[in-house]
């Protein structure tokens, strides 16, 4: 079965293993009677906007993805949580933040370029109900745009635009519009929140070489192709900036995923990767704390890929 799913009844029994989350997110990742894991996310009390629902037509085109190396998890609903049945109990996102790539992460990176091709591929029926876009570029272009409901936010607002300039947030905004998607020209079945906190590596003897799980369904939206390889890019590209790691392996990351997916974003990928290191910056600054160290670190880097 391509996409893995948990079911409320099948988790009596299950040891909790960890719980964390933001205002923004809520998850609690426990080991099942089976030997697999089940992960449990729900919205945090911050949260903006719902999770997509779970049984409007874009979840049902999901069923007859058959990936290879990384699976589709489709969530199933758990009141206003989701369940996730995985073979794993980390996600690649803590792994290279705490250890770096090790031999099996170009392999994952790969998997995830294949199945979101998969997925983008997938033709979707005349009239589906999309809703209004990718849920993090609504959160994203209401910051920009003076519109965020949380106070740590909208002050960090007031300092971006002087710290960027106006020339580099008309550059931002016009590829946030751009991936908005509202005119239709282009749009694909996308994940919406292609992120490697979301990509969960599979245990040994569970799979081949680099598989892993990849959740799905809480984002779901029609957009640009670009914005699914863009966030996955960008959640790259930071890590090992973050990390200041000069891993010889961290440079064939992008390689790995453009490769699995078929094509590359060319010279954009600096401004997709600033559109998703963006966007972090204001979830942590809004669901986690302010941070003034943080904050001038990252819009420097910031910079420093609108600039290249």
């Amino acid at each position: 079965m391509s996409a893995t799913a948990g079911t409320a009844a099948g988790e009596a029994g299950s040891r909790q293993l960890r719980d964390f989350g933001t205002g923004l997110l809520h998850t609690v990742v426990s080991r099942s009677p089976d030997g697999g894991y089940t992960w449990r996310r729900e919205n945090g009390p911050e949260a903006p906007a719902p999770f997509v629902p779970a049984d409007g037509g874009l979840h049902r085109l999901i069923a007859g993805l058959e990936p290879d190396t990384v699976r589709w998890s489709l969530g199933v609903p758990d009141q206003a949580a989701r369940l996730y049945r995985v073979r794993g109990p980390e996600s690649l996102a803590g792994r290279l933040l705490r250890e770096g790539p090790d031999r099996d992460t170009a392999a994952t990176v790969r998997g995830l370029g294949q199945a979101l091709r998969e997925l983008h591929d997938t033709a979707v029926p005349a009239g589906t109900d999309a809703g209004e876009g990718p849920r993090g570029l609504r959160r994203l272009t209401d910051w920009l745009d003076g519109r965020s409901p949380s106070p740590r936010a909208a002050y960090a607002e007031s300092l971006l635009r002087p710290a960027l300039g106006e020339e580099r947030l008309a550059v931002v905004r016009g590829l946030a519009g751009r991936m908005r998607g509202g005119d239709g020209a282009g749009v694909r079945l996308c994940h919406g929140a292609a992120a490697l906190g979301s990509l969960v590596p599979a245990e040994s003897g569970t799979g081949p070489r680099g598989a892993a799980d990849m959740l799905i369904g809480e984002d779901l939206c029609l957009a640009p192709w670009q914005f699914d390889v863009g966030w996955t890019l960008g959640e790259l590209v930071e890590l090992k900036w973050y990390r200041g790691d000069r891993h010889p392996a961290w440079s064939g990351m992008a390689e790995a995923l453009f490769e699995g997916y078929g094509r590359d974003l060319a010279d954009a990928w600096q401004r997709h990767a600033a559109l998703r290191v963006l966007l972090h910056l204001h979830d942590y600054t809004a669901y986690v704390g302010w941070d003034r160290a943080a904050f001038d670190r990252y819009t420097g880097f910031v910079k420093f890929l609108l600039d290249l």
